[in-house]
C-alpha cells in the first residue's frame, strides 16, 4: 500500500502528460481527370507512432461498381496490409445498411452533441484546396471560376466561425483555357486533437451504447 502511494502522484502526472499529446491527423486527396489517390497519415507522440493508409487506385469500371486497392503502413512506409476488392451496389446487403441508417435516426441528437464535441475539439492547423478546370468553352470556364470563388468565400467564412483554425485556409482556382475539358483537384488538411479528447468521447460513446441509445442532452449546449 505504501508503494501504490509512492508511485500514484507519478503515475497521475504520465497519465495527464499521455491525455495531453497530441494526435494530428493529414488527409491528403489527389484527382487527375479519372484518376484518384487517397492518403491519411495519422502521428502521435511526437512522431514516435505513425500510421499510414493509402488507396493509390480508385477506379468506377461499371455505373454501379468501383474497384479499389488499398495499403496500410507503420513507421518509416512499412507495408503491414495490402487489400484489392470491388464494391458494387448489387451485392451490398441493404438490409444492413438500413438497420444501421434506422439506428442513426434513433441517436440523431447523441450524434449531433458528438460531433459538436470534437469540433470544438479539433484544431485545423493546414487546409489546402487547389482546384484546376477546363471547359471546351472559353465563357463556361469563366463562369466555373466565378462559382468557385463565390462558394470558396462562402466556405471560409463557415470555417472560420465553426472550426478552430490554426493558419487561414488557402484555396485556389487555376482556370484553363485551352479548349479542353479537364479537372484537377488537389487538397492537403492536417487536423489535430488531444489523446484525451478521443478517450472521452470513446467514454461517451460507449456509456449511449450500454443504456441502449438513450440520450438525454436537454441541459447540453452546443451550437447548431
Amino acid at each position: 500500500m505504501k508503494l501504490f502511494l509512492t508511485i500514484l502522484p507519478f503515475y497521475t502526472v504520465i497519465m495527464l502528460l499521455v491525455l495531453l499529446v497530441p494526435v494530428r491527423i493529414n488527409i491528403f486527396y489527389l484527382r487527375e481527370n479519372k484518376d484518384d489517390f487517397i492518403s491519411i497519415r495519422i502521428n502521435t507522440f511526437f512522431s514516435l507512432l505513425r500510421l499510414n493508409l493509402e488507396v493509390p487506385l480508385l477506379q468506377q469500371e461499371a455505373p454501379l461498381e468501383l474497384s479499389w486497392e488499398a495499403e496500410l503502413k507503420a513507421g518509416q512506409d512499412k507495408l503491414l496490409r495490402e487489400e484489392k476488392d470491388k464494391l458494387s451496389a448489387l451485392t451490398l446487403d441493404w438490409s444492413k445498411i438500413f438497420r444501421f441508417l434506422r439506428w442513426v435516426q434513433r441517436n440523431r441528437h447523441f450524434l449531433k452533441y458528438l460531433s459538436n464535441y470534437y469540433l470544438q475539439a479539433m484544431t485545423v492547423e493546414r487546409l489546402n484546396l487547389t482546384f484546376q478546370a477546363g471547359l471546351t468553352d472559353a465563357a463556361a470556364t469563366g463562369m466555373l471560376t466565378g462559382f468557385f470563388w463565390n462558394a470558396a468565400g462562402i466556405l471560409s467564412v463557415f470555417m472560420q466561425k465553426r472550426f478552430r483554425l490554426k493558419k487561414k485556409p488557402v484555396l485556389i482556382m487555376q482556370p484553363d483555357f485551352n479548349g479542353q475539358a479537364q479537372f484537377k483537384l488537389y487538397f492537403d488538411s492536417v487536423v489535430s486533437f488531444r489523446i484525451g479528447h478521443f478517450m472521452l468521447g470513446g467514454i461517451l460513446f460507449l456509456s449511449n451504447i450500454i443504456r441502449g441509445g438513450t440520450f438525454k442532452c436537454r441541459n447540453i449546449q452546443y451550437k447548431d
